[in-house]
């Protein structure tokens, strides 16, 4: 019978596919942005962030947490992770006013 990680791992290994993921969410709009509107480029961001989160953390969340508090809990890291994402890609971008 396989025994749950200790806390101290989960949360570090979580934190460190949250980081991952804000990472992920700067550079793929970014650089998909001569492509596409910038929109489109978020939205291709957040799946690729999010299937890194399914692939990395998810069955240990699954294993600790139900699925309404996992849905909670995971909403706000990945709504934080984005919001933070947004925030970094926008302190490097150059108004033109065009």
């Amino acid at each position: 019978m396989a025994t749950k990680p200790s806390f101290a791992g989960f949360a570090v290994r979580s934190l460190a596919v949250w980081l991952v993921m804000i990472v992920i969410l700067v550079v793929v709009p970014d650089a998909l942005e001569q492509w596409m509107a910038i929109e489109i480029a978020r939205v291709l961001g957040w799946a690729v962030a999010c299937s890194v989160w399914v692939v990395a953390v998810e069955s240990a969340w699954k294993a600790r947490y139900g699925p309404f508090a996992r849905f909670g809990l995971q909403i706000i890291l990945w709504v934080s992770a984005a919001m933070i994402a947004i925030w970094i890609s926008d302190q490097f971008r150059v108004d033109v006013g065009i």
